[in-house]
């Protein structure tokens, strides 16, 4: 196996050469006039929508926590939910943060890893459930693609909805029971957490006044949400821009637009992770709350 510091200066070097292909194909001073032009207004309003999407988060991990006997009281769980976010914004797929929260609730309850780590990885499936139901529908929407979709299959996609949502409650009841009675709850607070960051991207749109259909840009940023959850880079840093920018240039819209959009998320997402650090040094407070 590749010894870990070198998978990290690997997924580094991923981060650089996608930014190095991004910038490429933008010009750099294009998307900084961007991005210093744009909306505080409608910035702080982009802030607020991904911080509520985050506390629908953590309260979608709060659930399938209790259906294993952990139960954590709400502000002991956002509090340890923002200090995984902030170990997320450094280290690959997320893996640094739910590490830790695994490792704390495993050492403070007593509950079994196994576990734990089956709560975490079935937090992480349901919550792409929900961005996969919105990319078929804004597929659809698109007119660029749809036309094309048509040709091939018409609306017959949008059946993958139910396919997936069916398919993936029986694979739940089958593997997974212990989850399976909180199955549609856990899905409607994904289906809030996708709503609340599709929202954030209009709001992003609105800030820098980026020409072009918005839903193309959510389209896009759909598909950057999936790229983003694959652990190649360091917190996504790079492969949500390139998917931006490719996006951009199959569908037509303005890729300084695209991938200012898509550093305006990415600069959010971080600085609102690094508030986590705060509980970083109240470890010994985040520890008796979450003991009590």
């Amino acid at each position: 196996m590749m010894p870990g510091f070198l998978k990290t200066a690997l997924k580094i070097a991923l981060s650089v050469l996608s930014l190095w292909l991004v910038f490429r194909k933008v010009e750099p001073e294009r998307v900084w006039d961007v991005l210093t032009q744009a909306n505080v207004f409608w910035l702080v309003v982009a802030t607020v929508l991904f911080i509520l999407s985050k506390v629908a988060s953590a309260e979608r991990l709060r659930v399938l926590f209790a259906q294993v006997n952990l139960r954590l009281r709400r502000l002991p769980n956002l509090k340890l939910y923002w200090l995984g976010m902030y170990y997320n914004l450094f280290l690959p797929g997320g893996i640094g943060g739910d590490g830790y929260k695994v490792f704390l609730l495993n050492r403070l309850t007593g509950t079994s890893v196994k576990v734990l780590i089956g709560a975490t990885l079935i937090d992480r499936l349901i919550g792409l459930l929900p961005l996969v139901y919105a990319l078929a529908v804004f597929v659809v929407v698109v007119p660029e693609v749809s036309l094309w979709l048509e040709y091939q299959i018409g609306w017959l996609w949008l059946l993958c909805i139910p396919v997936f949502h069916f398919g993936a409650k029986k694979l739940m009841e089958r593997f997974m029971p212990a989850f399976y009675p909180v199955f549609e709850r856990s899905i409607d607070w994904s289906g809030l957490v996708q709503g609340l960051q599709m929202l954030e991207i209009l709001a992003l749109l609105q800030a820098i006044e980026a020409q072009g259909k918005p839903e193309t840009y959510v389209l896009v940023f759909l598909f950057s949400s999936i790229v983003a959850t694959i652990p190649f880079t360091i917190g996504g840093a790079g492969a949500r821009e390139l998917t931006f920018l490719i996006g951009a240039q199959v569908l037509n819209v303005p890729a300084d637009a695209a991938v200012s959009v898509s550093l305006l998320f990415y600069l959010i997402t971080a600085v609102v992770s690094l508030a986590g650090h705060v509980y970083s040094f109240q470890s010994a407070t985040l520890t008796k709350d979450l003991s009590s």
